[in-house]
Order: structure tokens, then C-alpha cells, then sequence
């Protein structure tokens, strides 16, 4: 799965609706202050609403220097009376077509059940039904707004899309238990009936190629009561925990009520209710949660990151935020068991075609001796051949420590990360979160911090590899986020696509293809911050013109 698009309303410096399109690897241009920032911050204010029901963040999960202030430091203009809107897609991708996303929402029902309901869910992982749909796409929209009821923001409108096509939106005033479920898309392809084969179609339909059936449309007309209300204008009440978003963490309950039964068996609800129940959850709830844990797996390499002290204590409990300031990275070679991730890192630092730093890390083991101890003790005295015994019982009761440190290839010495220069120890995270085997969103700001640029375009194959999704690659799928300055990087991944153009790509790189690549450029204006995405042809070179006054300060010095 890869985030493919993100649209941004009323956002800190974005006023009208900007949507960015995002490809494997992103590049985030443009001056100082500008708003490249803008749209890592909505997507961790985006976790922040899903993961914590938070539309209120300061400090966010991804620590390091976010802090987003809040709705109110957030909303464009500080005006209250705007609404933020982020909307994300993520495509299902495998490299050779579709992949199937696995909507997963929490409530199963039985085989029996099933077998009474012509229903499927999108996709049948919780139960043992083979028949399911494919989706292509997924798509939420949150919209957060102000109220002065609540003297804070909520959730005021969700809206859900598979394959680019609105499915219903969730809608919600400042009040709790009045959220309801609207504008639901009986015409969605998902809602088409299943037909067999061989039955007979008219010329004007299309056999759907997902199979859920239309159960949904038949008992929405029944519970309408009125017969002249339109299927657009039907609503069901739902239970949601802000605003208009639910608890992500049960199944969705709603009011739906089969009419055709009696009373008393309303209490146990019918299959038929609880089926609905269960397919509107998958439809609604489901794309909810997915991209919840999409962005809660999002790694995020802030633009500082710390040089591990001497002595460093690696921290044992997972903890994404340290990922910001780097530290996480370093933990991750500290507690490795395998080792394999060291040399992967190892590879690429000390590798002649590719970062050629000069440098590689080694991992040292160390007993400590208590002072004072018994051990202590028999040292101080002076040992003797009687003492053999007793030390080699409490040598094997000693503890011990790690430490990684950096072996200087030209001059044959083991120095510690802060005796070597800054750049050494900033492009760590950077490589360790491309290599690492964790799928899904890496943002990095300012990879090329205190970096040669020697290797900041060895930078650019890195980012390529990350990429990938062949399973003979370490960080196969990831889909990166670069806020950036390096004209070096950009060169590189430009390079990479002329050489797969033209079959010249050198032996150990790997190629780099135009749809893979997007170069964005922002850009402030009288409205509001701008994303001017700069396309690529096969030739490495760029369609659009570069705005004035980027990256021509060279020509500027040597012309």
C-alpha cells in the first residue's frame, strides 16, 4: 500500500483545497518557511484525530521539535469559523497489479449467517468465505471545525471513497448522539448486484466485477417507511465518540431496523440487521482504520538529529517519537540480533558505489566489574593460582554492556559517533530508515544536514532501493516524504532515470523510473502556500520551469 494523494483545506498557510500527488519517492522544494513542512504536519495531525481522538494536538506522537499548537495555531488565518479539511488516499499496489486491502472491521458473522445474506464483505479475511471484492483505492476526508458548545474542535464530517468514488459520509453538530450516516452512493459499484455468468444482461448494464449484492439498496427502500423518500436522502443514525467519528477500536452500532419483523425480535437483532450492521462497518468504519494504522506505522526523521553520548544506553521499549531525533535508529543496531541490519548499514557507509563515508560501524561487548565487589577485591590484592576457580564462577555472574562504535578506514582507528564530524552521525536515522524492513510513510526533513555532497548523492540511491518492492531489497515499499535542499539528491534520482531510459543504469544501482519520482516545489503566494508539482520525462529532464530564483544562485556566481 502507498499513499498516493493528500489534499489539504484551510491548514496553517493553505487556504483554498491544494491536493499534492505523491509517488514512491517525494521531494519537497522551496525556501525557508515556505510551508514544505505543511503537509508532514497534516498527516501527523491526521494521526493524531484517528490514533488518539485528538483534533486539539500540541506535542504529537512522532515527537522530536512538532508541535503543532493546536486547532487554533493550525486553522488558516487562526479563524475560528474555518474548517480543516485533509483528505489522504492510499492505492493498493504489489508492483504487478492489485492488491487486496485488508478492511478489516472487528465483527464477523457466521457461515450460517452468511449463507441467509446475500452479502460479502470487501474482503472476507475474518471469516472463511473465498468470495470477496477487490478494492483498487481507498480515500478518507476528516473535516475538523470549532465549537464554542464544546470551547474546542470535533469532528464535524467524514467522508469515505474506494476506488475515487464517494461511498457515504458520517456528519455530526457539536452535540454527542446526533452523528448520522448520509449520502450513501447506491450507485457505487460496490453496491452493484451480483450476477452470475450466464445470466442475461441488458445492453446498457455492466457485469460488476465485485460481487457484493444488493441487499443493502433493497432493505434501505423498506426502512425508508415512505416510499417517496429518495436513496439519497437516506440517513442512519450511528454511535460515535467525537463528533462524527467512531470508535475505531468495536464495530460500528447503528439504528438500522428491519420493518418486515416483529418487535420482540428487534432486541436480538436479525441476521439481516446484523449482517447490514456488519457490511456498513467494512464499508465506512473499515477505510477508517486502515488509515489509521497506515500513519500510525509512519516513520518520521526530524531535521536535528542527536549524536549518541558516550556510553550510550540503547532504549529497550519501542518508542516511535525517538525516531525524530534519531535515536531510535541507533537503538535498533544496539538490539538487533541478527546483526544483518548492521551490515546493511555497513554497505552502504563504507560502500565504493555508493556512500564511500570512509566509515563503518562495529559493535563492541564489555563486562563491567562492580567497584566495590568481590572480584574487585581479588584483583586488588593480586590474584593467585588458588583464586582460578572463584574468578572464573564470578567473572560469569558479571554484566554486560554494548557499544557501537565507528572504525576509521584510512587511519585504522575505533572512534566513538561524537569524535567523528556531525554528518557521520546525522545520516545514521536516514540510513537505518531506509533499510530497515518496515513498510509504509518514512519522512525525512533534511537528509543532507551536515553532508558532503559526495554522499548526498549517494543519498539519492538510497532513497531508490528504499523503494522498491522486490523482496530481495530491505526496505521494499516504503513510500518516502524528503523535505529538502540538495540539489545533489534531485541529480542523482534525475540521473538514474536517464541511465533506466536509455538500459545504462551502472551494474549494483538500481533504476529509477519518472512515475516514481515527484519533484515539488513550494511556493508562497497572496492565497496562501502553493504545491507546484515539477514533472520528469524518461530523459531525466525537467517538463515544467523551475520558478525563478531556485537553484540559480550557481549560474548567478559562475556566468
Amino acid at each position: 500500500m502507498r499513499l498516493s494523494r493528500i489534499e489539504i483545506e484551510n491548514f496553517k498557510a493553505i487556504g483554498a483545497t491544494q491536493v499534492i500527488d505523491l509517488k514512491p519517492i517525494t521531494l519537497l522544494f522551496g525556501p525557508n518557511s515556505a510551508g514544505k513542512s505543511t503537509i508532514l504536519q497534516s498527516l501527523h495531525y491526521l494521526r493524531e484525530v484517528l490514533e488518539r481522538r485528538n483534533a486539539d494536538p500540541d506535542q504529537t506522537i512522532a515527537g522530536g521539535l512538532i508541535d503543532l499548537g493546536g486547532f487554533a495555531t493550525l486553522v488558516h488565518g487562526h479563524d475560528l469559523g474555518r474548517t480543516i479539511v485533509i483528505k489522504v488516499v492510499i492505492d493498493s499496489v504489489d508492483g504487478h497489479g492489485a492488491e487486496r486491502l485488508p478492511l478489516n472491521s472487528g465483527a464477523s458473522l457466521t457461515a450460517a449467517e452468511f449463507e441467509n445474506l446475500p452479502l460479502r464483505y470487501l474482503v472476507g479475511e475474518n471469516t472463511d468465505l473465498k468470495d470477496y471484492a477487490v478494492v483498487q483505492s481507498i480515500g478518507v476526508s476528516l473535516s475538523i471545525s470549532w465549537s464554542d458548545l464544546l470551547a474546542g474542535p470535533y469532528v464535524s464530517a467524514i467522508t469515505v471513497m474506494m476506488d475515487d468514488d464517494e461511498v457515504a459520509t458520517l456528519t455530526s453538530p457539536a452535540q454527542a448522539g446526533q452523528a448520522i450516516l448520509s449520502k450513501i452512493n447506491f450507485s457505487h459499484h460496490l453496491f452493484r448486484r451480483f450476477r452470475d455468468a450466464d445470466e442475461p444482461m441488458e445492453p446498457e448494464e455492466e457485469l460488476s466485477p465485485y460481487p457484493l449484492a444488493d441487499e443493502i439498496l433493497d432493505l434501505s427502500r423498506q426502512m425508508s417507511r415512505n416510499n417517496e423518500v429518495q436513496l439519497h436522502d437516506y440517513r442512519v443514525g450511528v454511535e460515535t465518540i467525537l463528533g462524527a467519528l467512531p470508535d475505531l477500536s468495536r464495530p460500528m452500532a447503528s439504528d438500522l431496523r428491519d420493518p418486515e419483523v416483529e418487535k420482540f425480535e428487534l432486541e436480538n437483532r436479525t441476521p439481516r440487521v446484523r449482517g447490514l450492521n456488519a457490511l456498513l462497518d467494512e464499508l465506512i468504519v473499515g477505510p477508517l482504520r486502515l488509515v489509521r494504522d497506515y500513519l500510525s506505522a509512519m516513520t518520521y526523521v526530524g531535521p536535528l538529529r542527536e549524536i549518541p553520548s558516550r556510553k550510550y544506553r540503547p532504549r529497550l521499549s519501542p518508542d516511535e517519537s525517538r525516531w525524530a531525533q534519531g535515536l531510535a535508529a541507533w537503538d535498533l543496531l544496539y538490539t538487533d540480533p541478527s546483526g544483518k541490519l548492521l551490515e546493511e548499514v555497513n554497505a552502504w557507509l563504507g560502500g565504493e558505489e555508493r556512500l564511500k563515508t570512509g566509515y563503518r560501524l562495529e559493535k563492541f561487548q564489555f563486562k563491567e566489574v562492580p567497584v566495590p565487589s568481590r572480584l574487585h577485591q581479588l584483583f586488588e590484592r593480586g590474584l593467585s593460582e588458588d583464586d582460578l576457580g572463584e574468578l572464573q564462577e564470578l567473572y560469569a555472574t558479571l554484566g554486560g554492556r554494548t557499544e557501537i562504535a565507528l572504525r576509521d578506514f584510512e587511519k585504522g582507528i575505533i572512534v566513538a559517533p561524537s569524535d567523528v564530524g556531525v554528518g557521520i552521525s546525522q545520516m545514521i536515522p536516514v540510513i537505518v530508515g531506509c533499510l530497515r524492513g518496515r513498510q509504509g510513510i518514512l519522512a525525512i526533513e533534511q537528509p543532507e544536514l551536515h553532508v558532503h555532497p559526495a554522499i548526498q548523492v549517494g543519498l539519492g540511491d538510497l532513497f531508490i532501493q528504499a523503494v522498491q518492492t522486490r523482496e530481495s531489497i530491505v526496505g521494499a515499499g516504503k513510500t518516502l516524504l524528503v523535505e529538502t535542499h540538495s540539489e545533489h539528491i534531485m541529480l542523482r534520482l534525475l540521473r538514474r532515470i536517464r541511465e533506466t531510459t536509455e538500459n545504462e543504469v551502472p551494474p549494483g544501482a538500481v533504476g529509477l523510473s519518472p512515475e516514481d519520482l515527484s519533484v515539488i516545489y513550494v511556493e508562497s503566494s497572496d492565497d496562501g502556500v502553493r504545491f507546484r508539482p515539477l514533472r520528469v520525462d524518461p530523459e531525466g529532464e525537467f517538463i515544467d520551469r523551475w520558478p525563478k530564483g531556485f537553484f540559480e544562485e550557481r549560474a548567478e556566481e559562475l556566468f
